[in-house]
């Protein structure tokens, strides 16, 4: 999920902010990712996260 979070954000040039509350309220966004309207979306803190230790594992 989080991978798909990624191609998201380069898609549509988002902020980890932006793409949070976008994830959030696009259904669209939700069914890319396979997350159901009944589980929590990943903060910003998380995404970031995510993309720091693909950095840092120079997978990015």
């Amino acid at each position: 999920m989080m991978f798909k979070i990624l191609i998201l954000q380069a898609w549509y040039n988002l902020s980890d902010e932006a793409l949070e509350k976008q994830i959030a309220r696009d259904l669209m966004f939700r069914r890319f990712i396979n997350l159901s309207l009944s589980e929590n979306v990943p903060d910003h803190s998380s995404i970031w996260r995510f993309r720091q230790l693909l950095n840092t594992e120079q997978l990015l």
